[in-house]
């Protein structure tokens, strides 16, 4: 069966009616009115959701992103401070070892070995020891503390090494505290 258009009369629509196959007339669709001002506050509402939408979004992954950095930096040092573990169990034995040890040379040994453990542990985790003596003295590695006459030595040449001084990889983590060659007696 057929759909039949039929044509109102006196209707002043030009568009047919439908009738179902049963006769009866189809429910007439109310057509939004559509003028150019409704489309553009319908999209201009759109544009207004989304928005809303995407802030939402980028707020939400700004607060995940600033959670996970706090977590990071909060636990970003277990695996060196696991390794670290180790050497204060061995210091401990070795201060146990110490209260009953009958000579000196035996706990002498025994905290050479454990200071040997501390300086594999820096260098397994990229700590490197500036070298200082017998070098220039160069102020983004050393800290003068004081300085001695030293007759056939450069001026500003390393004497003495207080402190060692280390750096990681690149960059300065404590400088080396050194004694340097004064500067020479003028004449008189």
């Amino acid at each position: 069966m057929k759909a039949k258009h039929s044509q109102p009369t006196g209707s002043p629509s030009n568009e047919p009616k439908i009738v179902l196959p049963d006769g009866q007339p189809a429910p007439a669709v109310a057509a939004a009115p559509t003028s150019p001002q409704t489309d553009t506050a319908a999209e201009i509402a759109s544009l207004k959701d989304q928005l809303l939408r995407v802030r939402a979004d980028f707020e939400n992954s700004r607060k995940r992103l600033t959670r996970e950095k706090e977590e990071s930096l909060k636990y970003a040092n277990q695996s060196i401070l696991s390794d670290f573990l180790p050497l204060l169990d061995h210091l401990e034995l070795g201060l146990q070892a110490a209260a009953s040890a009958p000579d000196v040379a035996s706990v002498v040994s025994g905290l050479k070995l454990i200071q040997s453990q501390f300086e594999r542990f820096l260098t397994d985790h990229g700590v490197t020891a500036i070298d200082a003596v017998g070098k220039p003295f160069d102020p983004h590695l050393h800290e003068a503390i004081g300085t001695e006459p030293a007759p056939g030595k450069a001026e500003g040449t390393v004497l003495h090494q207080r402190r060692r001084g280390f750096k990681l990889g690149d960059r300065l983590l404590r400088p080396a505290s050194v004694v340097t060659v004064a500067p020479g007696q003028p004449s008189a």
